[in-house]
């Protein structure tokens, strides 16, 4: 896993020089329209993945590795995976 974490920090500092430092106001622009494109295209992953790497550029603006971000990730999944859930009318769920 830390090799994969190695490539994906290489690849977000390069594109985050490249991209003359993104911030989370153009990272949000970005991921709502990949998202919409998902959702035009169930089958497609490539926008999801486009998703994570504009999250993966925001957290970089904000001064955290891609390494700190997924232990994050790793932190709040295990607390969210403790918790019980109730589906809202909505569709969402929320914590109980």
């Amino acid at each position: 896993m830390s090799e994969m974490i190695n490539q994906l920090q290489t690849i977000v500092d390069e594109l985050h020089e490249k991209l003359e430092h993104p911030d989370l106001a153009i990272e949000t622009k970005k991921i709502q329209q990949k998202l919409r494109e998902a959702s035009y295209n169930e089958g497609d992953i490539q926008p999801l993945a486009d998703c994570v790497l504009a999250l993966l550029l925001a957290a970089k603006s904000r001064g955290c590795s891609v390494e700190t971000l997924f232990d994050e990730v790793n932190r709040v999944a295990a607390d969210i995976k403790s918790r019980d859930w109730k589906k809202m009318p909505n569709g969402t769920y929320q914590a109980m």
